[in-house]
C-alpha cells in the first residue's frame, strides 16, 4: 500500500493490472477448495449450467452459448447432469421440436448450497476490510460494472494524465 504517495494514473493502472492475477488466484483457491468439498461429482463447467438454469428452463442452444461451446458439447454436459439427477429435459410447449433443460429439486439444492458456501468464504475474505473500505470497494466495482465497454483506439496510448505508455 502506498499511503501518502500520489501515484500517476498510469502507475495505478499498472499496479491494478499486476494485482489481478494474485487476486484471481486467491479467489479461485478459496472457491475451488470449498467447491471440491461441496460439489463432489459436479465440474465447474456443469455448475455454470446449473446456475444459469436457476433463471428457469432454457433450450440447449442457450446453454451452448452460455458455455461458449457447440451444441454437441452442451448436450454431453446436459446428459451428465441428467444422469446425476440434477437436470431434467422438458418439452417446449411453444415448439415440440425443442427440448428445454430445467433444474430438478436436487439441482436447485446443490446450487443453493454452493452459493451459501461461496457467500461464507467471500465474507471471511472480505473481513480484512473495514466497513468503509468494503463500501468503497463495492461502489468501485459497481461503477466498473455499469461503465460502458471501453474500446481500443489510438487515444488509449495516451493516458488520462497526459503520460505516454
Amino acid at each position: 500500500m502506498t499511503v501518502g504517495v500520489r501515484l500517476s494514473r498510469t502507475e495505478l493502472v499498472q499496479r491494478f493490472f499486476a494485482l489481478r492475477p494474485a487476486m484471481h488466484r486467491r479467489l479461485d483457491e478459496e472457491m475451488t477448495r470449498q467447491l471440491r468439498d461441496d460439489l463432489h461429482h459436479v465440474t465447474i463447467h456443469q455448475l455454470s449450467v446449473l446456475e444459469h438454469l436457476r433463471q428457469g428452463p432454457h433450450p440447449m442452444r442457450e446453454i451452448a452459448r452460455v458455455l461458449g461451446v457447440g451444441e454437441s458439447s452442451a448436450t454431453a454436459t446436459a446428459d451428465r447432469l441428467v444422469r446425476q439427477g440434477l437436470v431434467e429435459r422438458l418439452a417446449d410447449p411453444g415448439d415440440r421440436r425443442l427440448v428445454l433443460l430445467s433444474l430438478t429439486e436436487e439441482g436447485s439444492a446443490l446450487v443453493e448450497g454452493v452459493e451459501r458456501a461461496a457467500a461464507r468464504r467471500t465474507s471471511r475474505m472480505l473481513s480484512a476490510l473495514s466497513d468503509e473500505q468494503l463500501a468503497q470497494l463495492v461502489d468501485i466495482l459497481e461503477t466498473l460494472r455499469d461503465a460502458p465497454p471501453a474500446s481500443f483506439s489510438h487515444d488509449d496510448a495516451t493516458e488520462h494524465d497526459g503520460e505516454r505508455r
